[in-house]
């Protein structure tokens, strides 16, 4: 077997190596560079931060505890106490039936498809009124920080940020006598896909995801690829023009020629060799990478007409109930998990984009991503995605529910303009009382 094109050993050493250092070298400064406000330190004992996140025991959770650890260990003024949850669906709906029991956390993460409905509902700290000089606002890479930002508020800070990427097993592309060009557009899955079914040990030539695994998300892209869109800046759905019609019939006939399938879990599909290429979150690359033992490769999404691809990941947010002290105290930890040095740990532990400029082009990050090209993927990629459809973001559920109407295209056959007639009929309704929110908030 050829060797990786990104060696597992060599991954999980570089974050060994600089959690070893790099973030030892973090506990010795914290104390003065996070400090606490003088509100936390007249505080009798520790302030305790209950903080609650999708990260759980695997490498990313693993990352995250040691950042934790490392930041409670930095200073005697702040206590970081994380609860897992098993997604962020699973936070979101947490925090619903909290906030009618006071059961709430001090400190969450947001996909890009929860936060504004809790900023709608007035339970999110405005971050402007924490931001400082000493937070460098301007470092964060501007494109993700501006998504948090309404009505000239700023309501969660970037931090485990992402964009789908292409997985591909490069060995069975080698099976076959291909190259990774194949699946640069969906042209060439199509044309090219019976050839790797028939000349590899995969079953299926691309695995699609379910509506709970971010299906729409991820295919997102697609329906832009297609000159096609979800919904526009002003909440107009717009599944049933011709662009998302003919995105849906596309796919839908690459799952009925059998060169696709969609499944419930494409990511353990991928990993598992059944399939030889997915979507998976830049989030994921870790992981996968922890998992298998085939040469793989990341790439940018297929193109058609178009390029496609949207933001994705998570954000941290301060929910308002919890008391001044507290709130301040979560602050500093944002701060410091999404600092130069933590976000480059982070980034390079995990594969999450690092969120500041100054750590995604210092010569350490530069360094990481010319030993591992699959980590640099999503950077690059990022200068050509666009911002999610409004509709992922306003609607509660509105990712499920578009999800639910691509496993209707893809799972039962159904043709796309009916299943995209009958989606767009309930988002319909379910935004009209979020534009009526809208207004009693904004005016």
């Amino acid at each position: 077997m050829t060797s990786k094109t990104f060696s597992r050993r060599a991954f999980a050493g570089a974050g060994a190596a600089l959690g070893a250092t790099g973030l030892i070298g973090l506990r010795a400064r914290a104390s003065s560079r996070y400090s606490a406000p003088a509100l936390i330190r007249a505080q009798d004992g520790k302030v305790k931060v209950n903080y609650w996140t999708s990260f759980g025991a695997d490498v990313n959770g693993r990352a995250q505890q040691k950042l934790i650890d490392d930041f409670n260990a930095s200073q005697d003024d702040i206590e970081v106490v994380p609860t897992a949850y098993e997604s962020y669906e699973t936070i979101a709906q947490a925090l619903i039936t909290g906030l009618q029991t006071g059961d709430n956390p001090d400190l969450t993460l947001f996909s890009e498809a929860w936060w504004f409905r809790f900023y709608l509902a007035g339970v999110l700290r405005d971050l402007n009124e924490l931001i400082t000089d000493e937070t460098n606002a301007d470092d964060y890479v501007q494109s993700l920080f501006v998504e948090y930002q309404r009505n000239g508020g700023q309501y969660a800070i970037p931090f485990a940020r992402s964009t789908p990427l292409l997985y591909i097993n490069t060995d069975y592309l080698d099976q076959a006598g291909l190259d990774v060009g194949m699946y640069e557009t969906w042209d060439g899955i199509a044309e090219n896909g019976p050839a790797v079914i028939a000349d590899s040990d995969a079953e299926v030539a691309f695995a699609f995801g379910s509506a709970a695994g971010y299906g729409a998300w991820f295919l997102q892209g697609a329906v832009w690829n297609f000159d096609g869109a979800y919904s526009d800046e002003d909440l107009n759905i717009l599944l049933t023009e011709p662009g998302a019609v003919e995105a849906g019939e596309f796919m839908r006939k690459l799952v009925g020629d059998k060169i696709a399938a969609a499944v419930a879990d494409p990511v353990q599909d991928f990993k598992t060799g059944v399939t030889a290429a997915t979507f998976g979150s830049t989030g994921s690359l870790g992981n996968i990478t922890d998992s298998v033992d085939f040469n793989f490769k990341t790439a940018f999404l297929p193109t058609q007409k178009s390029f496609g691809c949207g933001t994705g990941g998570s954000g941290m947010a301060i929910v308002n109930t919890s008391p001044e002290e507290v709130q301040q105290a979560a602050f500093k930890f944002i701060e410091y998990s999404t600092s130069t040095e933590v976000t480059t740990y982070w980034s390079q532990t995990t594969g999450y984009m690092p969120v500041r400029v100054s750590a995604r082009d210092s010569d350490e990050m530069q360094a990481f991503f010319t030993e591992h090209p699959n980590s640099k993927t999503a950077v690059d990629q990022l200068e050509k995605v666009q911002q999610v459809d409004t509709v992922m973001v306003m609607v509660p559920n509105g990712a499920q529910i578009i999800g639910q109407g691509w496993e209707q295209i893809l799972v039962n056959d159904r043709p796309a303009d009916e299943a995209w007639a009958e989606t767009s009929g309930i988002l319909d309704t379910d935004k009209e009382p979020v534009l009526e929110q809208i207004q009693e908030v904004e005016g």
